[in-house]
């Protein structure tokens, strides 16, 4: 009787079944004797059941797809179901197999061998009992494993095959519902004690101890069994004499560690006691206290001499970590706490490493921050990592990411804020260096280091893993990362603390609540995020589905194809008549609209944020449901904007050869793509920074993921519309109503009239052109060839928009007869006023923005020199100037080729004698040098004086407009921002008796009467100080605020948490204007509990409350 006679059953009644029993059955008659191939044959029955479900699955396999491969399907992980235990045991097998299987890997011992038996036992188990084929699970039996093979061992060379007779037998349901078993029968006493053995031994090979044979006998760097321990207390051991289990040596003979082991079926604590005399024993008579361990095989702890309480290791440290375990016991706790101001120079930043610290000097192994998006957890981690390195606390970080990109992404930043520092990268390096003190990793690839052949990582390698974006899915999936290393533990979210899971939580050994939280709206608040404005956009489609019977007679027939294929898998007569509706969901999974699509570019294209002077769009994302769907959407953009190219729009998915050059391109604001359409992959993590506009155009229904989506647009961006116009805001066009459906809202976007270059030059053409048209002009050559080209482009253009576009629609009667070159003969005023509209519609070619700049203005000379009422303004003056910065660069050939131009426009006789040519000779001759002034323009402003469109509208009687004295109050401050008493009120300067006697005049005298303003502050807790009054209108400078509650930590070592206390005395100031000690006993401060936060430093709360309070006080 063998443990997999029970498949023998089985195939009895299906034959097939008898190929995995000839894979198990060699696995377990083979262990003891021939333990590699005993391995060998079980990773075959592990890729047999494999295969077969994925067969099952109607999974589609490449040829020859490895193991590995095929154990990354997703049909495989709707499989396990997160039953991390079948799933383990999974790994175990295909580890152990691989290295019976590579050729100069690790040799398989008997131990390996049994550890690989009995976790396919229960892998084949499990998946049985999934496929129903099985009704319950008996435990492993080590006992009736055979002794020896005696017989003719003949090397298996057969590969696991798909069986159409197996699959024939297993319900369709417990593939697409599969069940898991319940918990793990209980194994004998006898079969445990097989397995302990086998356990502990397995693991201290793992980890590169070379167990000895010998009872007692005692040598350099081996694991020792049964060691002699002397001078043991009576009440522990009577004789005063004991053994240890295990005990490991360093090379110089001294103890690193010692081991108690227990029965399986009994709690390792119950060896704690005689493993702590072990080591007190092995201390007095060696010197040094070992490393303690007590385990039963399957839970195994330790007590490591740092303080720590005891923990769970899921195995044994190597050598090396020992050694460096005893060294760090003589660490003290952190106490120089210098944060890198070139890293982190935030408030919140420095709040948040210094409440982790305060946690990790409190003995606590494992921590989380959590940091709205764009506020850089990053550079937190990063000065995280300096700040302990500094204080002799870590030595080797891991990094960990849930995609390439991000880890890409984290290991640029930390390489350029720690030059100094050896860096390697995983999932990237051809040859990564593994002694490198920063590691950077997927999850995934870190999985198959710890995984391999032989292990590349000892459990104790690192210090410090920092995990980025620590949340549920991550614990659950790659929970065996954290299980296997023994470290320090910081996760990173931007998830806000009501969406974190509570087992998130618990696996960091916290109480519900994170270390430290920053969020959104904080950040919104405090200007180190971008808000968002909202459009929700409504597709009648998406929202409602396709009715049929509502449908045109061309609409049904667009259906046929669907209806054709939808006959045939349902087994429906091809000429019977069929048709249904087609419900919302599923629009993008079943059926990708062309004219949906075309909505969505044009309202992006038209109403999305733009640069360049308006020439381009900003960065875009377009959120795409799967990748036909986003495919499309590339598709049809380059169908309506073919001018744009085919870079403009690119399709991001893990689908996409080269997907990493293209996000890294994506992310220089000089390179293309501009739209980015993604599915899944820019989702999460990706920093830029220029991002403009983010359009969702597939249903989101997790609010992480909806938070993270949001997140992609909201960080700042200096000098991205032009020097000093920074990035205000970003744009989101919602088109599946998620906004909705998570109950957020945001400012509109309202429909912007700033023209591009584009749109100008057309206008100022198109007005020359036109003037052109009289017969003085006609008569002149050069008038009449500039009039022709002038045509001839307006024509191409106006001929180049495509009339898919959605935004032309509407224009179509005006741009219809234009593409007939005759139209253009001679235009009327009511032809170019009727052209002017369609103006935005003009596609935007590749010229450079700053020559279409010059072009604006030299046209407009041009059409000034022909029409007396147009005004010139300054426009020469702009010119003279541009002509004298060129002359400066006479380096420059380009410049001296043209620098008779230059230095011509520069002199009063060319403006007194100015004609049509010379000023187009000068607009040919420099454009192309306007590029070599685009680095002043960023210090040089020109003034220029455009003559733009109004209408005067006759309102009649004059109306007087009764305000309220709020309002009055609100319009004085809004026109008085210059005021210097106004302006000491909002950044927080100390108001003289001379100040408040100003503030009284102009509030009780020049605005309203005392009897308004004690009136309207009635109720108010300072209605009797203008100042605050002002304070609470007018709001404060958040900036300097933040500036003032900087500089007072910094003067002051306060914890963590007194540090938040001090923010949320800002945010009361911020509504009621000012704050005494007194406010501290009423509400809402008096929820707070200050004096047991501050203690002894209670005089520190009142010292910044009263600097606050003080600026305003007419007593100080």
């Amino acid at each position: 009787m063998k443990n997999f006679d029970f498949i023998t059953k089985l195939a009895e009644v299906i034959p097939n079944f008898s190929q995995l029993h000839a894979y198990c059955d060699k696995a377990e008659i083979f262990q003891k004797t021939f333990p590699e191939e005993s391995a060998s044959n079980a990773r075959k029955a592990l890729e047999w059941l494999v295969r077969n479900h994925l067969h099952m699955a109607n999974a589609t396999l490449e040829p020859r797809e490895t193991l590995n491969e095929m154990l990354k399907h997703p049909e495989i992980d709707a499989f396990i179901d997160e039953d991390w235990e079948f799933e383990r045991d999974m790994r175990t097998v295909k580890k152990i197999g691989n290295y019976a299987s590579h050729t100069g890997a690790q040799e398989v011992k008997k131990n390996d061998a049994f550890i690989c038996l009995r976790a396919l036992y229960y892998v084949v188990s499990g998946f049985l009992f999934r496929w129903r084929a099985i009704q319950s699970i008996v435990a492993f039996d080590a006992t009736i494993v055979p002794d020896n093979f005696s017989g003719l061992h003949v090397v298996d060379h057969s590969e696991p095959t798909v069986s159409t007779e197996v699959a024939n037998s297993i319900p369709a349901d417990a593939i697409e519902h599969p069940k898991a078993p319940g918990q793990k029968p209980k194994e004998s006493l006898e079969s445990e004690a097989i397995t302990r053995k086998c356990l502990i031994d397995y693991m201290l090979n793992e980890a590169g101890w070379d167990i000895l044979s010998v009872k007692g006998d005692i040598q350099g760097s081996k694991a020792c069994i049964e060691v002699k321990i002397e001078g043991m207390d009576p009440s522990v051991c009577p004789s005063g004499t004991g053994y240890a289990d295990y005990v490991l040596f360093s090379k110089g003979g001294k103890p690193l560690a010692v081991i108690e082991a227990k029965s399986t079926i009994e709690s390792p604590v119950k060896g704690r006691k005689q493993a702590i005399e072990y080591a007190n024993c092995l201390q007095k008579k060696c010197g040094v206290r070992p490393v303690i361990y007590f385990t039963n095989g399957y839970v195994t702890k330790v007590i490591d001499g740092l303080d720590y309480p005891d923990r769970e290791v899921i195995s044994f440290h190597s050598h090396d970590d020992l050694e460096y375990i005893l060294q760090k016991r003589g660490r003290a706790d952190i106490t120089d706490l210098t944060i890198d101001d070139e890293i982190t120079n935030r408030h919140y930043q420095k709040t948040a490493i210094k409440s982790l610290v305060e946690w990790l000097n409190k003995k606590h192994r494992r921590g989380l921050l959590v940091l709205a998006t764009g506020t850089g957890k990053t550079r937190v981690s990063i000065s995280l990592c300096k700040l302990l390195t500094n204080n002799n606390w870590i030595k080797n970080i891991l990094f960990l990411a849930d995609r390439t990109e991000l880890v890409n992404q984290a290991r640029q930043n930390y390489e350029n804020l720690l030059p100094s520092e050896s860096m390697a990268c995983l999932s990237e390096d051809d040859e990564p260096d593994l002694d490198a003190r920063f590691i950077f990793s997927t999850y995934q690839t870190m999985i198959n280091y710890i995984n391999a052949v032989p292990v590349k990582y000892s459990v104790g390698h690192f210090d410090l893993i920092i995990i980025d974006e620590a949340h549920r899915s991550v614990f659950g999936k790659y929970k065996a990362i954290f299980d296997y290393f023994d470290s320090l533990l910081i996760g990173l979210t931007a998830t806000p603390r009501d969406e974190i899971d509570k087992n998130t939580f618990k696996l960091l050994e916290l109480e519900d609540e994170p270390n430290f939280e920053y969020t959104y709206d904080e950040a919104i608040a405090d200007g180190f995020l971008r808000p968002y404005k909202l459009k929700n956009c409504t597709s009648k489609m998406i929202n409602r589905g396709i009715k049929y019977d509502e449908l045109s007679k061309e609409e049904r027939a667009e259906l046929e194809k669907v209806w054709e294929y939808e006959k045939t898998i349902k087994g429906i007569p091809q000429n019977q008549e069929y048709h249904r509706d087609i419900e919302g969901n599923e629009i993008f999974r079943y059926l990708i609209n062309d004219d949906t699509i075309d909505n969505v570019l044009s309202e992006l294209m038209t109403n999305g944020q733009k640069i360049h002077s308006g020439e381009d769009i900003g960065k875009t994302i377009i959120f795409a449901y799967n990748h036909r769907h986003a495919e499309r959407i590339v598709e049809r953009f380059n169908a309506l904007y073919p001018e744009r190219g085919e870079d403009y729009c690119q399709l991001i998915d893990n689908q996409v050869k080269h997907h990493s050059k293209i996000i890294a391109e994506f992310k220089v604001a000089t390179m293309m793509p501009q739209i980015a359409v993604s599915v899944d992959m820019l989702d999460t993590g990706i920093d830029v920074p220029e991002i403009l506009n983010l359009v969702f155009f597939k249903i989101v229904k997790s609010k992480i993921k909806f938070d993270q989506m949001r997140g992609r647009g909201t960080r700042l961006c200096k000098d991205l519309f032009g020097p000093g116009m920074d990035k205000e805001y970003f744009y989101i066009f919602d088109w599946c109503g998620n906004f909705e459906y998570f109950s957020e809202n945001g400012d509109g976007i309202e429909p912007t009239n700033i023209k591009s270059l584009t749109e100008r030059l057309f206008g100022l053409r198109l007005d020359i052109a036109k003037e052109l048209q009289s017969a003085d002009h006609q008569e002149i050559e050069f008038d009449k060839k500039l009039h022709d080209d002038l045509k001839k482009l307006l024509h191409k253009q106006v001929s180049s928009i495509g009339k898919e576009r959605k935004e032309a629609r509407p224009f179509l009667s005006i741009i219809e007869p234009f593409r007939d070159k005759d139209k253009w003969t001679c235009l009327s005023e009511v032809d170019a006023l009727r052209l002017k509209e369609i103006g935005s519609l003009i596609p935007s070619d590749k010229d450079d923005e700053e020559a279409k700049k010059f072009d604006v203005v030299m046209l407009h000379l041009m059409l000034a020199h022909i029409d007396s009422t147009v005004r010139v303004g300054q426009f020469r003056q702009v010119v003279v100037n541009v002509a004298a910065l060129l002359q400066k660069k006479g380096t420059v050939p380009a410049v001296m080729a043209r620098i008779d131009t230059i230095k011509l426009v520069q002199t009063q006789q060319f403006w007194d004698n100015e004609s049509l040519d010379a000023l187009e000779k000068v607009r040919l001759d420099l454009r192309d040098l306007m590029q070599l002034l685009k680095e002043q323009r960023k210090t040089k402003k020109f003034i220029i004086d455009i003559e733009d469109e109004y209408k005067m509208v006759d309102g009649g009687v004059d109306v007087v407009i009764q305000t309220t004295y709020k309002q009055r109050v609100i319009d004085y401050l809004a026109s008085h921002s210059d005021n210097a008493t106004l302006r000491k009120i909002q950044n927080f300067e100390q108001l003289t008796s001379a100040d408040f006697t100003e503030l009284e005049r102009i509030f009780f005298e020049e605005v309203g009467t005392r009897d308004e303003f004690n009136e309207l502050t009635e109720g108010h807790p300072y209605k009797s100080n203008v100042a605050a009054f002002i304070r609470v209108i007018n709001g404060i400078d958040r900036k300097k605020a933040l500036d003032i509650y900087q500089n007072f930590i910094e003067g002051h070592n306060l914890t963590s948490e007194q540090e938040r206390y001090l923010k949320n005395i800002l945010d009361y100031v911020s509504v009621n204007g000012d704050i005494q000690t007194k406010n501290f006993t009423e509400y809402p401060l008096k929820a707070l509990n200050w004096r047991v936060t501050f203690g002894d430093h209670f005089v520190n709360l009142k010292d910044f409350v009263k600097q606050i309070h003080q600026v305003i006080s007419a007593t100080a």
